[in-house]
């Protein structure tokens, strides 16, 4: 079977990664791509219509699985603080992303279903509006991407700190913007 009958969306990913991981972002084009996969740019553009769209489906993929680890019951700390570690050791899996994750949003038919999830496990203990609620939600996102961009944003260089610290920011910049949210939001049960 030839490269371009084994392509599709799921293996263009997988290669888009690795470039982006082993190579950055500036390395990454539809060319550059299509010679990774063994196969000549015209055949991408049956799955993928442009670069634009490849990025998309990069901060998607991330996103995807971030929401995948939201469980259902959960309080609200509980979900936000695992959606931020979620979130980072996602990227921290695929470091080269971090900085496609900054730039891009991410698709409706991605977040759309998480939002219900989202809400009920705010609006116990939180005094919030489903607006203010989803605000938070992604002011964190964008929170734990920007630290991740700061710690991996060089691609494929290794963080320019040792590890500990890195952790120890992230640490107190989530624990301090949740406990923000608590003591503007928290409701007085």
């Amino acid at each position: 079977m030839s490269p371009a009958a084994r392509l599709d969306t799921d293996a263009i990913l997988r290669a888009t990664f690795e470039l982006l991981d082993q190579e950055g972002t500036a390395a990454l084009s539809m060319r550059t791509l299509a010679t990774r996969l063994q196969v000549k740019a015209a055949s991408l553009y049956y799955h993928v219509p442009n670069k634009a769209a490849l990025l998309r489906l990069v901060a998607d993929r991330v996103a995807g699985q971030v929401i995948t680890t939201l469980a259902p019951g959960r309080g609200w700390r509980d979900l936000l603080d695992g959606m931020a570690y979620g979130l980072r050791e996602t990227l921290r899996t695929h470091p080269g992303a971090a900085a496609v994750v900054a730039v891009q949003n991410i698709s409706p038919e991605v977040f759309e279903p998480a939002v219900p999830l989202v809400l009920s496990s705010m609006r116990v203990g939180l005094s919030v509006t489903d607006e203010e609620a989803l605000h938070l939600v992604q002011s964190l996102y964008v929170l734990a991407t920007g630290l991740a961009l700061a710690e991996f944003g060089n691609a494929p260089e290794p963080p320019t700190a040792p590890a500990a610290y890195y952790d120890t920011w992230f640490d107190i910049a989530v624990s301090t913007f949740l406990a923000g949210v608590e003591a503007r939001y928290g409701s007085a049960d």
